[in-house]
């Protein structure tokens, strides 16, 4: 059977299938070269529906506003984003951290109840990072950032102590080994990883869970209100080997989701405010407005976030143009998938996909940074007539991101805190997301580096 008969038997009707003299390979190369662009080339030859052998991964793309709609209601127990984000990620993770998530816990660590300890651990940690940042006359802007997301993360989701000095280096050495966005934009480095049994990565696993078992022996388990301490008591009715294994891998899924995607829309939030010195003098009217209304203490006053409309825009417009997430279904048993001009049947093994990079920019309105474009953290409807899913930041219908509430909070707390503690400038010419980057908000393609100056008390 040849690759374009094989294909042809995945979805009924024929779609049009993307030709390539190499199989597999051809697309693959042109899809980690820049998967934008080569998406958006496609869409001109084959329309906004068509299927896609990438290094054998099946992918059924759509595009149009219907089959985008079609995507996202997909019924989980049949085309499943849960089994499409472990085959993604398990290029670079080793497969026991997966087995062993609780996916509740995510709802239950976001409860709001938590939220004004949260923010107490933000500010407390966010004082300490800047005034590291204070012996730096020049930042790379995500650098820096994702450290900073890093040490507040390890206190939120490990304890206090992980994120103090003795602590949190030896904490960062590890994670960043773990890290994802590699993956995502380094073919090579995957291809290392795979042939290496992902030894580094669980040596890395190895290194963390002495930590955490370090840090576990000065908490009180029983009555600690650090999240290291509720993972003992989550998983009590474990005990010895695997006790010790559940707490420490769902500890690193936690700290690996908080940051996946934060450090970078914040560190973007930064940029666009050094570019556009408007938007910034909005922003810096609002966070005058805050405190003036909420008093000195409003960074850790959840209505006075809350208040902040238009930093909320900011955020929204900036995730919106640097998002290159890729939106997978894995097709367990058959679905349809209906388009302005067809009903598909998609059988199992396929993928049905879409790039939010391909559709977030495009039309000329939305090809421009404008936060104006949203209203609060909703885009406004007349510019994306076709339905809301022709644009996304943080995802439509059940698998929509939990964390949204609580990455506006922190986004406001930090970029508010930068804000006041210094005078920026950025030195880098050309700041645009990386075109190679598949998963997440994408960093800059060039280092970003920015001037900053302590402000006068």
């Amino acid at each position: 059977m040849d690759a374009n008969t094989e294909l042809r038997i995945l979805v009924t009707p024929k779609p049009p299938i993307v030709a390539d003299e190499l199989a597999h390979i051809g697309a693959g190369l042109r899809f980690a070269e820049n998967a934008t662009e080569y998406l958006a080339a496609l869409r001109k030859d084959y329309g906004d529906t068509f299927l896609l052998d990438v290094f054998g991964y099946k992918l059924f793309c759509v595009f149009s506003p219907k089959g985008l709609e079609s995507l996202y209601a997909l019924p989980e127990e049949k085309a499943s984003f849960g089994f499409a984000t472990f085959d993604l990620l398990s290029f670079k993770t080793p497969t026991e951290l997966f087995l062993d998530t609780d996916l509740n816990l995510f709802y239950q660590l976001l409860v709001k109840k938590q939220l004004p300890r949260y923010l107490a651990i933000t500010n407390s940690v966010l004082d300490q990072e800047l005034n590291r940042w204070a012996n730096f006359s020049e930042l790379e802007v995500f650098d820096v950032v994702r450290t900073l997301e890093q040490r507040i993360g390890y206190g939120l989701w490990i304890c206090k102590e992980a994120a103090s000095d003795e602590y949190w280096p030896r904490l960062k050495a590890q994670f960043d080994v773990l890290d994802q966005e590699k993956a995502f934009v380094d073919p090579a480095q995957t291809l290392h990883t795979l042939k290496s049994n992902k030894a580094g990565e669980k040596a890395a696993i190895a290194a963390i869970r002495e930590l955490l078992t370090e840090l576990a022996s000065g908490l009180d388990l029983d009555n600690s209100d650090d999240t290291l301490a509720y993972l003992y008591r989550h998983f009590s009715a474990f005990d010895g080997e695997e006790l010790q294994r559940r707490v420490a891998h769902n500890c690193i899924n936690t700290n690996q989701g908080f940051l996946s995607n934060l450090y970078a829309a914040i560190a973007w939030v930064l940029v666009r405010l050094l570019q556009y010195p408007d938007v910034a003098g909005k922003v810096r009217e609002e966070i005058s407005a805050t405190e003036q209304q909420f008093g000195s203490q409003w960074r850790s006053n959840i209505d006075a976030l809350d208040s902040m409309k238009y930093l909320e825009q900011v955020l929204m417009e900036s995730v919106r143009l640097s998002q290159r997430s890729i939106t997978l279904r894995k097709v367990l048993e058959p679905v349809e998938v209906e388009t302005e001009s067809e009903r598909y049947t998609v059988n199992k093994g396929v993928y049905v996909t879409t790039l939010l990079s391909v559709k977030n920019a495009d039309t000329e309105a939305l090809s421009a940074f404008d936060p104006d474009h949203y209203e609060g953290n909703r885009l406004k409807p007349e510019l994306t007539p076709g339905g809301k899913e022709q644009v996304s930041t943080f995802g439509h219908g059940k698998h929509a991101c939990p964390a949204q509430k609580f990455s506006h909070m922190m986004c406001k707390t930090v970029v508010a805190a930068v804000l006041e503690r210094f005078d920026l400038k950025l030195l880098s010419r050309e700041c645009e997301p990386s075109s190679r980057q598949i998963g997440g908000v994408a960093r800059s393609a060039e280092p970003a580096t920015i001037q900053l100056v302590a402000r006068s008390a």
